[in-house]
């Protein structure tokens, strides 16, 4: 994958304050697919390469970056959960989301072949989308914390028997060499990832939709959720997203983060939300943006 300078200019022309002179604060290594979203967003810009989620936020948290760019979910391999309790722990407002299609490809030293492969090294979300690929092999599998990472660590290390599952932008970077291209189970793999950031994007297109994104308690009863969900329902407001995290120190009692199709700063989505939170022991909007592929990102949102 190559990212050209019009990629993240289509971007920035319509919202200004996504600019080069930014600092993004990502999971992952220089090719990882954390970065390559970002830098379809922001360019050139100063990137903070982390090891892990929790390290992202504290770089928010510490104002070390302006901007912090996730993943939440993909389309194969499921939700990350624990990055849900970190958008709810970190208070820092969404402020959009990326839908980028996922190329997943085989990758080793040069000159090795495929049947010589006996290791295979990636991240879990990366190894989740290529199951099928993966049980034709008679193969350990490694779990790292990145997926260029990995590519990296097998350059610097004198294996020939190991593989890894990543971009294509990191064999170029590190150079490796790609045994076998595109082996996600489904080629209709997209993830989703969020910015975040105290700066807001205001949006000057009233006719683009927003999502908001809620976190939220309900009473410990029978028909506690439904009754809420079913006021959603009768304001015509279409949940895309709902995922459930416990509640620590109420075992088997759950918290739960909705995504609605919504604008929570319309004099509509305010009046829903406040009628909603009458439904809810607590509830906290963690943002409500737009789809920032629809701002000229080539890896569109999938229909």
């Amino acid at each position: 994958m190559t990212i050209s300078d019009t990629d993240s200019a289509a971007v920035q022309a319509r919202y200004p304050q996504l600019t080069a002179a930014s600092t993004i604060s990502i999971q992952g290594q220089p090719g990882s697919f954390h970065h390559i979203g970002a830098r379809m967003l922001f360019g050139d810009a100063t990137y903070l390469y982390r090891d892990s989620f929790r390290e992202v936020f504290d770089d928010g948290k510490t104002g070390k970056a302006t901007h912090l760019f996730l993943a939440i979910e993909n389309s194969i391999a499921g939700s990350i959960i624990y990055n849900y309790d970190l958008l709810a722990a970190g208070k820092i407002p969404i402020v959009g989301e990326v839908y980028l299609r996922i190329g997943q490809h085989f990758i080793a030293r040069p000159g090795v072949t495929l049947d010589s492969i006996r290791e295979v090294w990636s991240h879990p979300m990366a190894i989740e989308q290529c199951r099928y690929f993966l049980d034709t092999l008679d193969v350990k599998i490694m779990e790292k914390e990145d997926t260029a990472g990995s590519v990296r660590d097998l350059r610097d290390s004198t294996r020939r028997d190991v593989a890894v599952i990543s971009s294509d932008l990191s064999a170029q970077i590190y150079g490796m060499n790609i045994l076998k291209p595109h082996i996600e189970t489904d080629p209709n793999n997209y993830t989703r990832f969020l910015l975040l950031s105290a700066r807001p994007l205001p949006e000057t297109d009233p006719t683009l939709t927003r999502k908001t994104s809620v976190y939220f308690g309900v009473q410990h009863r029978p028909g506690g959720l439904v009754t809420l969900l079913q006021e959603f329902l009768a304001r015509q407001v279409n949940i895309t997203k709902l995922e459930s995290r416990p509640r620590v120190g109420s075992p088997w009692v759950y918290d739960f983060f909705a995504d609605v199709e919504l604008d929570a700063f319309s004099d509509h989505g305010k009046a829903v939300l406040e009628h909603v939170r009458g439904y809810c022991e607590f509830m906290e909007v963690l943002g409500s943006y737009p789809d920032l592929s629809e701002s000229g990102v080539h890896s569109a949102k999938p229909q």
